[in-house]
């Protein structure tokens, strides 16, 4: 596909050798932007903080850096989302802004900080002025607009929900509920819609299906091992159960011991429901199976690669199950993560055969759910971009084989392509470098396109210091530590070295290989 590439973006002013310092490691506070100027890290030794909890540590925190970042006051305008201790024993709280105890979407820092020894702060503020409006339109009617507006008419996965949120519009906090509608079909959606709290108005949507907190479904009885014929032939094993003489696609064995969790395959049978998959004696053979048997045996290998390498229980590391659903719709030419499950369509025979039968295709949907449950980056623009690029990135190193994406299920009357390359984006139309940035308001603003230029850097990393393994653990430490829903392409690179400073310390070689391979696709 021909892509018009715009060569206008100006790179940031900021020193590239300011970006190489990092949160745990720099000797005198240092302060980061991207390349509009905005301010996304200040890092160094940023003093010490007292407090009882990670919030009040991580607030008291902020009051050091709020002149920098342009915040008035940080008690009583943030409140923690989470918090989590790494290996070093530093501690990472993100906190989200609030207005009047209301969440401003969009607008999170992280605080890193180890045992009151602040090391750094991440993230996006912008000071809005709020509107006076009230919330006098009625969270019904909020979700039916909302619902309206998708264009859906027939059954939702799930009940539609709203929560009152800020919603920042230029320089304003628009008040407004934000509603969540997920519905399969024709079209696929798992809207976010924010829809006025004044006077009903739509103000924003998006679709954050993403493309290539089930519970654990199916029958879960006596575990067994099955064997069976994936998509393109080959025999595989892996774990069943089996219940009133049938066994079924559930898999007990990855965890079941320490959360209860199981693996669980279903088949949509070519419509957009769910049932079991299931067999008589155990041997997974049939043409219908093999998409399931591959979507399943994938799977597991995905949780494995993330729980023995990364230290991670499942995509939310509490050991949740893993339900993946195969044979949707007719013909479906896609993969996604929809917010709950795992879905793949059998292709159309000559786009896509199965698209389960690719490994790389499975961890790159599980690893959407990985970063839902990490960084959270929102589904469009830049942050959408390393949304994609991290589950490219993460799938490459899980898969391990080679830097093409979907080859296995792509095209199958035609040799040596792919869907994208991350060692020659521009093969396939993707830009690989800032220069080539495609400026588009199709696909949530390019998000498989310039999805390419991160996939490049990774790419570069991964083969200057020869292990998929450390570029991995590298960019998904950067997920969960050092990244917040709107981080940017600079953003990602100040995260990535200090997740590479923090795992092997800052002046390391693979520290120093991390910016040389950002520098190298023109990410400042």
């Amino acid at each position: 596909m021909n892509k018009k590439l715009i060569a206008t973006l100006v790179l940031s002013t900021v020193a590239a050798s300011a970006f190489s310092l990092t949160a745990g490691a720099a000797p005198e506070k240092k302060v980061l932007k991207n390349e509009q100027g905005v301010v996304h890290n200040v890092v160094g030794d940023l003093g010490r903080v007292s407090g009882a909890t990670a919030e009040e540590r991580a607030l008291n925190a902020v009051e050091k850096v709020k002149g920098e970042f342009g915040i008035e006051k940080a008690h009583g305008s943030f409140k923690q989302k989470s918090s989590h201790q790494d290996k070093n024993g530093t501690t990472h709280t993100k906190l989200s802004h609030t207005i009047a105890g209301i969440t401003v979407v969009g607008q999170e820092l992280i605080v890193h900080e180890k045992n009151g020894a602040v090391e750094g702060v991440t993230g996006s503020y912008k000071a809005l002025k709020a509107d006076s409006a009230q919330a006098s339109v009625k969270e019904a009617a909020a979700i039916e607009a909302a619902i309206a507006h998708t264009g859906h008419t027939g059954e939702l996965t799930s009940p539609a929900t709203a929560e009152l949120v800020y919603l920042p519009q230029g320089d304003a906090a628009k008040l407004a509920y934000e509603v969540n509608v997920s519905y399969l079909g024709e079209s696929e959606g798992r809207w976010s819609v924010f829809v006025s709290a004044a006077d009903g108005t739509i103000l924003d949507a998006l679709n954050r299906i993403e493309h290539a907190k089930p519970g654990s479904g199916g029958t879960v009885g006596t575990p067994a091992t099955g064997s069976g014929t994936g998509v393109l032939g080959d025999r595989k094993t892996f774990g069943t159960s089996l219940a009133n003489g049938v066994y079924s696609l559930v898999d007990q064995s990855k965890y079941m011991f320490r959360t209860g969790g199981v693996v669980n395959t279903q088949n949509f049978n070519n419509g957009t429901r769910m049932a079991a998959f299931t067999d008589a004696d155990n041997v997974w053979d049939s043409s219908v199976q093999r998409a399931g048997v591959d979507a399943h045996y994938y799977a597991g290998k995905t949780y494995d690669y993330y729980y023995n390498m990364l230290g991670r229980n499942s995509y939310d590391d509490a050991g949740h199950s893993l339900l993946s659903g195969v044979h949707y719709g007719t013909n479906y030419n896609n993969a996604f993560w929809d917010g709950t499950k795992m879905v793949y369509g059998d292709g159309d025979g000559s786009v896509f055969i199965a698209l389960s039968g690719s490994f790389d295709v499975i961890a790159h949907e599980l690893t959407h759910a990985v970063t839902e449950y990490t960084s959270g980056l929102v589904y469009r623009d830049q942050s959408g971009a390393l949304n994609e690029s991290w589950s490219d990135a993460m799938a490459a190193a899980i898969e391990g084989r080679n830097w093409d994406i979907g080859e296995d299920v792509y095209t199958p009357n035609k040799n040596g392509d792919a869907l994208r390359s991350m060692s020659s984006p521009n093969a396939y139309g993707d830009p690989e470098h800032m220069s080539q940035f495609v400026v588009t308001t199709s696909d949530n603003g390019g998000v498989h396109t310039n999805s390419g230029i991160p996939n490049k850097a990774f790419y570069n990393f991964a083969t200057s210091i020869n292990s998929r393994e450390i570029a991995a653990k590298v960019w998904y430490t950067a997920s969960r530590d050092y990244m917040t829903s709107s981080t940017n392409f600079s953003g990602a690179r100040a995260a990535t070295l200090q997740a590479a400073a923090a795992l092997y310390g800052a002046g390391s070689a693979v520290h120093t290989a991390v910016g040389n391979a950002w520098s190298a696709v023109g990410v400042y």
